[in-house]
């Protein structure tokens, strides 16, 4: 921070001292123009007749796969499996230790928040003992697009967002994909429903050269001011002391491992993070085309190039991969899911890393109907709702704790 800048500890005191009073942070503004899957993954209504906080329970869904055999190449997930499977049977990280660090990469399905959502919420369930942190918070909201739905991002100036997903937008983008901007910026307030550990620190991801200084309001709640007559937020990690595991969800709408090559400072940014598993979940926008377009040597060139950059970042990082879910083309069934689950799995020979079946998992081709029709997908039979995708998130978390528990420690 500036040392000649008085004005900025002016303006963050009596944010501390107005926020305190107000019954809580509102959205910075109404969302304009979202993809109307995006609002349905939202707000849409849960599927009749299902307990709340746990999909898994619905009677509609005896159609889904095993969770055996879902998971190709575990081999290539010692490192993250034996730190998983000794925080469930210690209840808990070594004071020394660094937390159990997970980086949850995608599209829109990831963008809604929905899927880490259910895996905290799970581990929280399962293991009460265990301090369950949310990662990075990318500001979605305040460039108004959805997000998920307990982070709240509160400001009176004009705020503009930019997305490597947007093939006219460009940026100085890192781990998020996105950034939020604002010419004469005022005192930025963000709340994170999830978190209740205590605060240690504040890492705020911005595109080089910009400064920004941080305060507590109250005990979930930040306010942000930068100095700089331009703002830029890429988004900001309220760091938790003694996390045994933090979930970091690093979605955009529309997404694709071509947006993600797009990022300059991926690589710089993720260095100063802890990272033990990265997930990466492209590829349902790689693969929404016709089946003459879709070049499946091309998706695999692209997931090599980005396994390479997260590799130089974290050498001894576990990646594990996601087949896309099954999903309709302009109203009709799209092959491609099967030939991208066909492309992963030669990732996992050529690459060394794991992948997550999710396309089987989910009952495989036409599943996508079936769970339009149960009430866990979108109108669009591409997104789920807020059901489906913490549904999916249960499922994830079934998966890998299954694995870990069943692991040979082989270190």
């Amino acid at each position: 921070m500036r040392g000649n800048d008085a004005r900025l500890w002016q303006r963050v005191v009596c944010c501390l001292l107005l926020w305190a009073a107000a019954p809580g942070a509102a959205p910075a503004q109404e969302k304009s123009a979202v993809e109307k899957a995006a609002v349905e993954a939202e707000l849409g209504a849960r599927a009749s007749g299902l307990v709340d906080t746990d999909p898994l329970r619905s009677d509609d869904l005896g159609f889904l796969g095993p969770v055996n055999g879902t998971l190709l190449g575990t081999q290539h997930l010692d490192h993250f499996l034996t730190r998983f499977r000794a925080m469930l049977e210690q209840g808990g990280q070594p004071a020394e230790s660094a937390p159990l660090s997970v980086f949850h990469f995608g599209g829109s399905h990831v963008q809604a928040g929905r899927i880490g959502w259910a895996f905290r919420k799970r581990l929280s369930e399962d293991r009460p003992d265990l301090n369950v942190s949310r990662g990075v918070l990318p500001p979605h909201r305040l460039a108004g697009e959805n997000g998920p739905p307990d982070v709240r991002w509160s400001s009176s100036a004009d705020w503009t967002g930019q997305r490597s997903a947007h093939r006219r937008h460009s940026g100085q983008w890192g781990l998020t994909g996105m950034e939020a901007t604002a010419i004469q910026p005022d005192t930025v307030r963000v709340w994170n429903g999830e978190r209740d550990g205590c605060l240690v620190d504040v890492h705020i991801l911005a595109a080089p050269g910009s400064e920004w200084a941080w305060a507590p309001a109250t005990a979930d709640t930040l306010c942000l001011w930068t100095p700089d007559s331009l703002a830029r937020l890429q988004g900001i990690w309220m760091k938790e002391r003694h996390a045994d595991l933090v979930y970091h969800d690093l979605g955009g709408n529309g997404a694709s491992t071509a947006a993600w090559l797009r990022h300059p400072h991926l690589v710089d940014q993720w260095t100063h993070f802890p990272a033990d598993l990265a997930i990466l979940a492209w590829g349902i926008n790689d693969a929404h085309m016709g089946r003459d377009r879709f070049n499946p040597d091309r998706f695999k060139e692209r997931y090599g190039q980005l396994i390479e950059a997260f590799r130089t970042a974290h050498p001894d990082l576990d990646i594990l991969l996601v087949t896309n879910n099954d999903s309709h083309y302009r109203r009709r069934h799209n092959p491609n899911a099967a030939r991208v689950r066909t492309a992963m799995a030669e990732l996992v020979e050529e690459w060394d890393v794991a992948c997550w079946d999710l396309y089987g998992a989910l009952g495989g081709p036409h599943s996508m109907d079936r769970l339009q029709t149960a009430g866990f997908a979108a109108r669009d039979h591409l997104h789920f709702n807020r059901t489906g995708y913490a549904l999916i998130g249960e499922l994830l978390y079934d998966t890998l704790v299954r694995a870990a528990l069943t692991s040979q420690d082989t270190r």
